[in-house]
């Protein structure tokens, strides 16, 4: 069985499960999403000269680990409910 990583959720879910199941092929495009855009915002992070950028910067931050959150608490509802 083939698996992928979702690195937002700390999971791996089958590649057949997420063909088949719109909300787990939801879940997996949303950890993909949420994975390069935190990446994205590690790579841009500003100088500590330049403090309401950094404010801005932090600021976005946590609101890219409450969607983590919200991202595993969805995969606890996608992944670990029967069918």
């Amino acid at each position: 069985m083939t698996l992928l990583d979702l690195p937002c959720t700390h999971r791996t879910v089958g590649v057949e499960a997420a063909v088949r199941l719109p909300t787990v092929m939801m879940l997996v495009v949303e950890d993909a999403c949420t994975a390069f855009a935190r990446e994205d915002w590690r790579a841009h992070e500003p100088p500590r000269w330049r403090p309401r950028a950094r404010r801005r910067w932090h600021s976005e931050g946590r609101r890219l680990r409450d969607k983590e959150t919200r991202l595993r608490e969805l995969a606890v509802q996608c992944l670990d409910t029967p069918d």
